[in-house]
């Protein structure tokens, strides 16, 4: 049986404010209950580690004003990758799925990306399927995303 990849990166050095919901704690909180239960030493899980996402990367899907330098931290480049890393797992058939529990989020990231927009600068799943059509030529895909709201 194929195991589930599980990938973790909680930006230890990117913050909106210490009292937002979308904090490291958070994050952490779940890995501790992940390694507390013993998931991940089950045979039917396997870890992988971040990658950063390159600007090629983060261009193919977003159009950074006035550039992506100016716009994404490393954080995002980290998550980005991450998300990458597991539809490398995933599309090379080492996984039968994938967990990426990472951040900073970015799902409400439009293509364009200017401005204070929070945390949504990089819509890391976005970056994930077009790195998947380029380099794997799927077209068809599930994405299961959680959300706080």
């Amino acid at each position: 049986m194929k195991p589930t990849g599980v990938i973790f990166f909680p930006a230890f050095d990117w913050a909106i404010s210490p009292t937002h919901p979308e904090r490291e704690e958070r994050l952490l909180y779940t890995r501790d209950q992940i390694f507390e239960e013993g998931i991940m030493d089950m045979p039917e899980v396997r870890e992988y580690h971040p990658r950063l996402a390159t600007v090629r990367d983060i261009s193919r899907v977003h159009f950074c004003v006035p550039d992506v330098e100016s716009r994404v931290t490393e954080a995002h480049m980290v998550s980005a990758g991450c998300a990458m890393v597991m539809a490398d797992a995933f599309a090379q058939k080492e996984v039968k799925n994938a967990f990426a529990i990472i951040r900073p989020p970015g799902h409400h990231a439009m293509t364009v990306v200017h401005g204070n927009r929070g945390f949504c600068d990089i819509n890391n799943e976005a970056v994930m399927v077009e790195y998947l059509r380029r380099t794997y030529g799927i077209r068809r895909l599930a994405i299961v995303d959680t959300d706080v709201h």
